[in-house]
């Protein structure tokens, strides 16, 4: 078809030659937002009535893709041109035009001049770019586009006018296509994850089991639901019974509840969670909604958690993350991402805090080794009765609680005498032979003796 409009064009209007004027073409400088695309129209000026020509443009197609070339609504569809064949490829795009193609030739032109419109080029952004308003703007991407001869077509084509039956070789002046990023309005929704192991914080040991809650606040919106997605360390256990209890859900109403958890950090994508949450799923759709938060003094409400234990591996004294992450697919097949439900709409763009979980060496002792040289004998009642009396120190207080009543005094020496020399019973749990962790809840400080779990 190329090869057609070369010849239809030397037939119809004559040999090759260069007629004298100033005739040029121009590709502009068009701007758009990254998330859509434009039309870049090529303008000419021309010594002469055109009778034809072919536009021939390369352009990034890193950046920008030619979904499609056409003359509406230029000078050429205006005058009724009658030959038009646009192709695209990946990297460009030609065009040729007759004007006066078809029986019974009636001669139709585009009048010489200048400002003449002769083709659009229709570009789409490849890469939709966000920022968030009050934030300095990502740079634009920007293709060039480029007048090409000899590149496209077969045989391949270059750019030229035909006025007065001879081909005219204009001046090309090249242009660019600029994809903007786009602001969003900030919003002020802001979500938490958090473990709890309750006294000590997000600090736990192997195997030790707490909750994994999370948070929200929001000032000034009314929240519908969540889609919640987190990536985790596959050393943590997290199960998947939610639990609403003493938060602003259990009080407000939940109609749709979905977890997923995908425990398996051999399936390729590590361990992931998914919650989705919505208030207000069911007949006779009262519209509940999460209040706003603005009027708390703690800033935030609860919305539930779920039952999470540290792995029996895990290693020690290591931060387990817990994170925020997108473009998962949980143990389904759809990969979903982070949202809130904000007057129907779909809310990506907001804060999400990260947790974790701490790992911590367990204390482990031998019940009764006050002293803590790895034996309990009569040694260990001495040192307890020089604790109390005259403040001698130890390093485990749990291991010097030989009665485990949770309080160290004169009669935890009595009971440990009472099982060395009396057939007493023996100190409880994890005994007086090997070392353990207490199993017993006290109020007594941390060993500080260099025997732990990990």
């Amino acid at each position: 078809m190329n090869r057609l409009l070369l010849a239809v064009s030397l037939v119809l209007f004559g040999g090759a030659q260069a007629i004298a004027g100033v005739d040029s073409m121009d590709l502009g400088s068009t701007s758009v937002d990254s998330t859509g695309g434009g039309a870049v129209t090529v303008t000419a000026a021309s010594s002469g009535d055109l009778q034809g020509y072919v536009i021939s443009v390369s352009h990034d197609s890193a950046v920008i893709t030619l979904d499609s070339i056409d003359i509406l609504g230029t000078d050429a569809d205006i005058a009724g041109a009658e030959f038009v064949v646009p192709t695209t490829y990946a990297d460009g795009g030609t065009i040729g035009v007759v004007l006066d193609f078809n029986a019974p030739y009636d001669g139709q032109v585009i009048s010489g001049g200048s400002g003449l419109s002769l083709a659009n080029y229709n570009y789409s952004c490849n890469n939709a770019v966000f920022y968030t308003e009050g934030e300095a703007a990502p740079a634009a991407e920007v293709s060039a586009l480029t007048f090409v001869d000899g590149v496209y077509g077969s045989p391949a084509l270059s750019n030229v006018f035909v006025i007065a039956g001879f081909s005219v070789n204009p001046g090309l002046t090249d242009g660019s296509f600029t994809c903007n990023p786009v602001a969003i309005p900030a919003e002020d929704t802001e979500l938490w994850v958090e473990a709890d192991f309750a006294d000590t914080g997000n600090n736990a040991y192997q195997g030790q089991s707490g909750d994994l809650c999370f948070y929200y606040a929001d000032e000034d919106d009314n929240i519908q639901g969540f889609t919640m997605t987190l990536c985790y360390d596959c050393n943590l256990e997290i199960g998947s019974a939610w639990d609403y209890a003493g938060s602003i859900v259990e009080e407000v109403g939940v109609e749709y509840l979905a977890v997923q958890v995908d425990s398996d950090p051999n399936d390729g994508d590590g361990c992931e969670l998914v919650v989705a949450i919505l208030l207000d799923a069911l007949p006779p759709f009262d519209g509940q909604t999460l209040p706003q938060t603005a009027d708390l003094n703690e800033g935030r409400l609860l919305i539930g958690c779920l039952p999470i234990t540290v792995g029996a591996n895990a290693p020690c004294e290591t931060d387990l993350l817990i994170e925020w992450c997108n473009d998962i697919n949980g143990t389904g097949t759809v990969n979903l991402y982070n949202n809130a439900v904000i007057n129907f709409n779909s809310i990506q763009n907001y804060a999400r805090n990260d947790g974790s979980v701490y790992v911590v060496p367990e204390e482990i002792f031998q019940r009764g080794d006050c002293n803590s040289d790895d034996k309990v004998d009569l040694a260990d009642s001495a040192t307890i009765l020089a604790n109390q009396f005259n403040g001698f120190a130890i390093l485990c207080p749990d291991a010097c609680d030989t009665n485990d009543d949770g309080l160290l005094n004169m009669a935890d020496s009595v009971y440990l005498l009472n099982w060395l020399f009396k057939f007493g019973p023996i100190p409880t749990a994890p005994g007086p032979f090997n070392d353990g962790v207490d199993p017993t809840e006290d109020g007594l400080p941390s060993c500080d003796s260099d025997d732990t779990g990990c």
